[in-house]
């Protein structure tokens, strides 16, 4: 038997600790979230992508580990294809209305003229746009 524990379970322990804080930290924040500013709500949001990656990443390298999936049992291994192919369904639903909703309001807001500097529309503006603007070189 082992004398403390195994590294892995260390690892293991450790992630699940640090998923915890992260969430109770994530539940404590939603409140002030209500009322928060633009800058408030992009900084969240860009927060969830950066926790969204970083647990796919390491669901993505728990799958890849052969010591780990062969030890998994076949329903835990059900249990995250179901649940992950839900959470990528749901997420490029997101993705898809959120997009094609951003769309129709930048559309009309180039019909509004109310983009300053304009976007480039055509092919060939890209250039003479990114020229103009010092902070895109």
């Amino acid at each position: 038997m082992y004398r403390g524990k195994p590294a892995i379970i260390q690892n293991i322990e450790s992630w699940v600790d640090a998923q915890k804080k992260f969430l109770e930290y994530v539940k404590k924040s939603e409140k002030e979230l209500e009322n928060a500013d633009r800058l408030s709500l992009v900084i969240a949001s860009r927060a969830a992508c950066a926790q969204i990656s970083r647990t796919i990443k390491g669901f993505d390298a728990w799958l890849q580990n052969p010591l780990i999936i062969g030890l998994m049992p076949p329903e835990m291994i059900k249990e995250v294809q179901e649940r992950l192919w839900a959470i990528m369904k749901e997420l490029t639903e997101f993705d898809i209305q959120h997009t094609e909703k951003y769309g129709e309001h930048l559309k009309k807001v180039l019909e509004q003229g109310k983009i300053i500097p304009p976007v480039p529309l055509e092919e060939g503006e890209e250039e003479e746009q990114r020229q103009r603007l010092t902070y895109m070189r």
